[in-house]
């Protein structure tokens, strides 16, 4: 112990000259992984929609609200559990998916600012034909199972939970504003962590040493991957016979359940 305090004692007064970096030097950062695109299990069901070309006319995104009412607070500050993005999600999701046209109503200011301008007629904007609205409105922390053994100081323990995400997705003719599908679709984020402690009296000094990891589901990216199996749910009550090709890919994504058509819940 007397020689991790005199390491500590002499490396302060070197860290404080400036041996790690200098005030007028950049430090090293360090690499992490790639940038990548991100995909989930449901990327190539999009491309199989895009396929048929079952997408036809002019599609445009709504609000895709976050109505959990969920926020978290941590040490790094407050925010919302869901991503406020999902309708951005949904109109990258369009453009995979193969719609003809896609309008573009996610931010309509910079338009509406050249109209004020009198530097753009808005008569020539297209309208829509179909849009797409929704809200995430089910954010439920369910308590999993947990087990500890120790015997004289030393054991395993394990603990699982589960978040419950749910959300409903309408899709709307623009010219009537028939609501023409309906979903509502659920999926249970899983997370566990699991580790080894030790806990031990060496003569009169406790050494206590722990050793841990977990696994924990993406948020963010599981909500991506309930859009688009909801965009190809709304797109089956449309037109389910051009759209039956890409049923097998989501048969073999494991736990899928269809989406009980309106009426049938």
């Amino acid at each position: 112990m007397n020689k991790v305090l005199a390491s500590l004692l002499i490396c302060t007064p070197l860290l404080s000259a400036g041996c790690v970096a200098t005030s007028s030097k950049n430090i090293a950062l360090e690499q992490g992984p790639p940038v990548q695109t991100v995909t989930t299990p449901y990327q190539s069901l999009m491309n199989c929609i895009a396929d048929q070309h079952v997408m036809r006319g002019a599609w445009a995104v709504g609000d895709i609200v976050d109505a959990t009412g969920k926020i978290s607070t941590d040490r790094e500050g407050t925010g919302r559990f869901v991503s406020q993005g999902a309708g951005d999600m949904m109109q990258t999701m369009l453009l995979h998916a193969g719609a003809e046209k896609v309008m573009n109503r996610r931010d309509p200011r910079p338009v509406i600012l050249e109209a004020k301008w009198g530097k753009r007629d808005l008569k020539g904007v297209q309208v829509m034909d179909y849009y797409i609205t929704g809200s995430i409105n089910t954010l439920d922390f369910i308590p999993g199972a947990a087990a500890e053994v120790t015997v004289a100081g030393i054991g395993p323990r394990y603990r699982q939970s589960r978040a419950l995400v749910g959300l409903d997705l309408h899709l709307t003719r623009a010219d009537t504003t028939e609501v023409v599908g309906a979903v509502n679709i659920s999926k249970q984020i899983f997370a566990e962590e699991m580790g080894f402690g030790i806990g031990r009296f060496f003569g009169t000094t406790l050494v206590d040493f722990d050793l841990g990891s977990g696994n924990r589901e993406p948020l963010q990216l599981s909500l991506r991957s309930m859009l688009q199996f909801g965009l190809y749910e709304l797109l089956k009550q449309v037109d389910p016979e051009q759209i039956a090709d890409c049923q097998s890919i989501v048969d073999q994504v494991e736990g899928v359940q269809e989406a009980a058509k309106p009426g049938n819940a």
